[in-house]
């Protein structure tokens, strides 16, 4: 069984007012199982149900160009659920990072981010289980990592923590036999 209350304090423990300014515990359709405190909760359940449809939107892609045009059901499913680990959206006033605990469940951060250039567009780049982003090439991810920007490094930090929690999650899960229930119908759109 998930023990909420000890998540959240874990959570709330792992959270301040700039680099991970909220965590969250959630299912792929948005549901909310564990959040760092003090949070407004409307406000969290917006941004847990945006999380969620961005995650299925690119898992739903991710398991369409994997399946090349078959459309049985079972196929895209199964390879919706191994396609994508991580999902980082990069926007002017925040990150927010979703990463995959088990099956049926994300860990998410929302973390600040130093002023930007007005010009700056909005990024989101997903990641599948080897860490390469889909279409990306070894060559191209060299060369997006060279650069030294401060939001980038900014954004290595909390993915570096995101990964950190996520890992002590996924332990504790792991020792404790603690596995989330399938639910076959977990699109919310």
């Amino acid at each position: 069984m998930l023990n909420a209350r000890s998540l959240s304090e874990l959570l709330s423990q792992n959270r301040d007012e700039r680099l991970c300014r909220r965590w969250y515990l959630m299912t792929p359709n948005g549901t909310l199982l564990a959040y760092s405190q003090p949070s407004d909760i409307n406000d969290l359940r917006k941004q847990a149900a945006i999380a969620a449809i961005c995650w299925q939107q690119h898992a739903l892609r991710d398991a369409q160009q994997a399946s090349n045009g078959d459309h049985e059901d079972t196929i895209l499913q199964e390879t919706e659920q191994r396609a994508l680990e991580v999902l980082t959206v990069e926007s002017a006033e925040d990150n927010v990072i979703m990463r995959r605990v088990q099956k049926q469940l994300l860990l998410v951060l929302e973390g600040g981010v130093p002023p930007r250039r007005s010009h700056f567009a909005k990024r989101i780049t997903a990641e599948g289980p080897d860490g390469t982003p889909p279409g990306v090439s070894e060559v191209d991810r060299t060369t997006a990592d060279r650069s030294g920007d401060v939001a980038t490094n900014v954004l290595r930090m909390q993915r570096t923590k995101l990964d950190i929690l996520a890992g002590a999650m996924m332990a504790e899960f792991q020792k404790t036999g603690f596995a989330m229930p399938e639910n076959t119908g977990s699109m919310v759109f």
